[in-house]
């Protein structure tokens, strides 16, 4: 479960970085990076700038939505190991108390003064 956990947040730090980037590179006011290819061209010299933005847009698309499915699954596997913890702590607590072991708490001393 934790080899898991960690894979899809792994996982979830690249497709972070990968919408950063694909977020960058699509045209808007100018502000982007979409001129990186060699000036005013761009990406738009291969493709058109319909067909880019739309291109672009629709893998921006599916990688908000695997964004947001890793993000429902890593919550639910953290939940499900809190669940798993908190049982185990209170089978301590309950063996404990069945044996008698609980530490009871020692009064406070205070150190004499010089």
């Amino acid at each position: 479960m934790e080899n898991l956990q960690l894979f899809l947040l792994i996982l979830q730090v690249v497709i972070a970085v990968v919408l950063i980037i694909l977020v960058l590179i699509q045209k808007s006011d100018g502000d982007s990076l979409s001129g990186i290819g060699g000036g005013s061209g761009g990406l738009n010299s291969v493709m058109s700038s319909k067909t880019s933005a739309s291109v672009l847009s629709k893998v921006t698309m599916i990688m908000i939505g695997l964004f947001m499915l890793n993000c429902l699954i890593l919550a639910s596997l953290s939940n499900a190991s809190n669940k798993a913890v908190k049982n185990e702590l209170e089978k301590v607590i309950e063996q404990q108390e069945k044996d008698g072991t609980a530490a009871e708490p020692a009064a406070p001393t205070v150190p004499p003064v010089k």
